[in-house]
């Protein structure tokens, strides 16, 4: 069947039916217009608390993610050896977690969220989503992390051969 037989089926049927029942059906109009309203309302409403919530959430996960660098780059200055590479790559991996508004298992979440439809700033030269941090700021705090995580290697000079 055809989309546009099948929409005269449906036609004929709502048309039928409200022959059927005429009061019914124009004492039901005024009371599902004003429930549709309420009920958007509500959903307004349900849809600006999730994204307040969302924005707590996301800045909390920046928030640790920084503490967690700033725990990593102290235990770092005091350690020696494997100890305090260990401490600086953790401090590398959290500023990047901090650029990128969480980790992987996040940003999958919030991968997910942006296929569904669900944005929040798009950021002007890069065109990526972002709450938060922005392309500027996100080149910034990964070079950083690049830099943290470099700390513990030896520069590399070159040496003079030997003969």
């Amino acid at each position: 069947m055809s989309n546009s037989k099948k929409l005269i089926a449906v036609l004929c049927v709502i048309i039928a039916l409200t022959l059927l029942f005429p009061s019914t059906a124009s004492s039901q109009l005024p009371k599902s217009k004003d429930s549709s309203a309420e009920t958007y309302e509500q959903l307004a409403t349900a849809i600006i608390a999730i994204r307040k919530t969302e924005d707590g959430l996301v800045k909390g996960i920046i928030l640790h993610a920084q503490g967690s660098a700033a725990a990593a780059l102290a235990q770092a200055a005091s350690a020696n050896g494997g100890a305090q590479k260990q401490a600086l790559e953790t401090a590398a991996t959290e500023i990047t977690n901090a650029a990128n508004e969480g980790d992987k298992p996040v940003q999958a979440v919030r991968q997910r969220l942006s296929k569904a439809g669900h944005t929040h700033h798009t950021d002007a030269e890069t065109k990526e989503d972002y709450l938060w941090i922005d392309s500027k700021e996100k080149k910034q705090l990964l070079d950083l992390a690049r830099r943290v995580s470099q700390l513990n290697n030896p520069p590399t000079s070159a040496k003079p051969p030997t003969s």
